[in-house]
């Protein structure tokens, strides 16, 4: 679960007077995150909070005794001094993962050798992980090193009590909020947010404001709608600028972290749903994209890996995706490797001629524009650069087009990764799905029609 929080992501779907307030003295993080409570990470991103009131005090043994009454959950030591924890809900422990107490010191979790000295009071959090080592507890803050537990719950603002009041500055993020139920809470959004459908309907009759551009987000206008929360994307200067500015006004922010693994994902996740109080929501959700990943790997069993490239366009010196990235992730997850991993760059402008020399043999194209037919597919293709012909991916006929819809897909790091993931499948080993329905294949060119292609996502519960 460690999140990686250095790489910069460029959005492909994101093309890069009003009340004016003087920002106030900067919140401390005493202030902003006065909520007490206890993580419970079960591992493999099954998690529990249990906002915990510690009284006068309360050591690790009694906190953690404390949160499982509340929650239900079973509570089993394995001596008589009750100083080694066998399980909790009935997950016990594993090899290389034990349970155990960790503190927050600053931004990352500390092991705890002795709970029971640990005294924790108002405003602590504590998490007890069955985890090999602090890297493998889910994140206790966010990216820039705010916990986010401090601000909601069920949908509630913490501050005010009234239902909560979310403002998005990214496409992806916009996504992630929606698929933990919090589509309702949204009242601002950046301009590309478009997904799901409730979004662009709330923002044809004025419920959802636009609040300015992926990488140009306008202070006054986000000031001006007065919300709780304003989430940010990890990966653009520009929000984790603003989430700055904002919490000088005293506006709380959330910055997911860069997503460069859907193991980060899962944890941004997790974050987004807990900062709105949703926390209970999240687990389904990320179970049920593991769910299709796995599901997806499992289909295609070992296989060689496909050499492939990903191109953000078709232009003959097109942008891709280096090391780091969550698209080099993914097809890694369908048996692929990216013949540009190598490179150090995140995301970066290829040369032709660097394309010929890696002979990629499936090539995918990411195409603003929707291609609906064979015919424009075809008039792509001729269009396709002689340097590129000269490769195994367009001799063979694997070359693939997401264009419109299907092109955020790959562009946007949030939960619909998960049919990114399925869809990546299909066109590098499509014989793996073909030898189970003869009818699962997709087309070379892919749209606003994507979803009649997907058989193996999982239904979030």
């Amino acid at each position: 679960m460690t999140a990686h929080r250095t790489k910069l992501v460029i959005t492909f779907s994101v093309l890069a007077a009003v009340l004016v307030l003087t920002p106030a003295v900067g919140l401390t993080h005493a202030e902003a995150e006065g909520r007490s409570g206890v993580v419970i990470d079960f591992g493999y991103w099954s998690t529990s909070w249990v906002g915990v009131d510690f009284g006068d005090g309360m050591d690790g043994y009694r906190a953690l005794e404390k949160a499982c009454e509340l929650r239900g959950y079973p509570l089993v030591y394995q001596d008589d001094e009750r100083t080694k924890v066998f399980s909790v809900n009935d997950q016990s422990n594993l090899q290389g993962k034990i349970w155990g107490m960790y503190l927050l010191d600053g931004d990352v979790w500390v092991g705890c050798d002795d709970p029971g000295s640990v005294m924790l009071g108002q405003g602590d959090i504590a998490a007890w992980a069955r985890a090999s080592g602090p890297d493998d507890v889910i994140p206790g803050t966010d990216q820039s090193g705010f916990t986010y537990y401090s601000y909601a719950d069920g949908g509630r603002s913490l501050r005010t009590g009234e239902k909560l009041k979310v403002v998005s500055l990214a496409p992806s993020v916009t996504e992630t909020i929606c698929s933990v139920g919090g589509l309702d809470y949204i009242i601002g959004t950046d301009l590309y947010s478009n997904y799901p459908s409730g979004v662009a309907a709330a923002k044809e009759d004025g419920r959802i404001r636009n609040v300015g551009g992926y990488s140009d987000p306008n202070y006054e206008w986000i000031v001006k709608l007065g919300p709780d929360v304003v989430f940010c994307e990890g990966g653009t200067g520009e929000h984790v600028s603003m989430a700055d500015r904002l919490r000088k006004s005293g506006i709380n922010c959330v910055v997911t972290y860069d997503v460069s693994t859907l193991d980060i994902l899962y944890d941004n996740i997790w974050i987004v749903a807990s900062a709105m109080g949703l926390s209970e929501n999240a687990n389904s959700v990320i179970q049920a994209l593991r769910g299709t990943v796995d599901a997806v790997s499992g289909v295609i069993g070992y296989q060689a890996p496909v050499r492939t490239f990903i191109a953000l366009s078709a232009d003959p010196s097109p942008w891709t995706s280096g090391s780091g990235t969550f698209a080099s992730d993914m097809i890694s997850k369908v048996s692929g490797s990216n013949v540009f991993d190598s490179q150090s760059s995140s995301w970066f402008m290829v040369s032709k001629e660097q394309i010929h020399s890696k002979q990629p043999r499936a090539i995918i194209i990411l195409h603003s524009k929707e291609v609906s037919s064979q015919e424009e597919y075809d008039a792509i293709m001729e269009r396709i650069d002689p340097v590129w012909r000269e490769t195994p991916a367009f001799r063979d006929g694997n070359v693939y087009i997401f264009s419109g819809k299907a092109a955020d897909l790959l562009s946007r790091p949030g939960p619909r990764l998960s049919q990114a993931v399925e869809l990546l499948g299909k066109a590098l080993h499509p014989g793996s799905f073909l030898g189970r329905d003869p009818l699962d294949a997709i087309p070379k060119y892919l749209g606003s029609d994507y979803m009649e292609y997907l058989s193996y996502q999982r239904v979030m519960a």
